[in-house]
């Protein structure tokens, strides 16, 4: 199982002795690289003797095991150290917002793209099969013509057709006419 930036910063952030031992070596191995190394035998050293202190805070503190941190490290370690964010607190730059809203493109606004891209050219816009395909492929020729569905605003600058191509299958095209003066 894989620990997260969150709980590998939780984990420093903990005083030694509330750590279990494999804990310990996750955030030992974090702060100064696998396998053995003066840092990291130094910082458990210090740990040890100050069990209630955090590794965060001997980390920070310890020469020798902040000279002997690799460029990886240290560049990982910076982007999971906490900030505090307090009421109050003047801030230079914002931060990055990790939040990226998921935009989807309905196919109503692909077609209506198309067609507006290629004036009085036709567009499939949907395929309908089925019991009911000849009346649904007719509702959607009448949003089409209303603008009934946002994409294909303002009223009457697109035209629309359904057709029936094979027995039971229904195509509606589209075609951009220009905004009605």
């Amino acid at each position: 199982m894989e620990i997260t930036e969150t709980e590998l910063r939780e984990m420093a952030c903990t005083p030694w002795h509330d750590l279990t031992a494999g804990q310990q070596r996750v955030v030992l191995a974090h702060l100064c690289g696998r396998g053995k190394s003066t840092a990291r035998t130094g910082l458990r050293d210090a740990l040890s003797m100050n069990p209630t202190r955090t590794a965060m805070e001997l980390w920070e503190i310890q020469p020798a095991a902040a000279g002997a941190v690799t460029a990886d490290n240290a560049a990982t370690w910076a982007a999971v150290t906490p900030v505090r964010w307090e009421p109050g607190m003047l801030v230079e730059k914002l931060p990055e917002d990790l939040h990226h809203a998921r935009v989807a493109v309905s196919d109503a606004q692909k077609t209506a793209d198309s067609a507006r891209a290629h004036p009085g050219r036709w567009v499939v816009y949907g395929v309908s099969d089925g019991e009911h395909a000849r009346r649904i492929a007719l509702e959607k020729v009448r949003r089409v013509v209303r603008a009934k569905t946002s994409a294909f605003a303002p009223a009457a600058s697109f035209e629309a057709q359904a057709r029936e191509v094979e027995p039971g299958r229904y195509v509606v095209f589209c075609r951009y006419m220009g905004a009605e003066q």
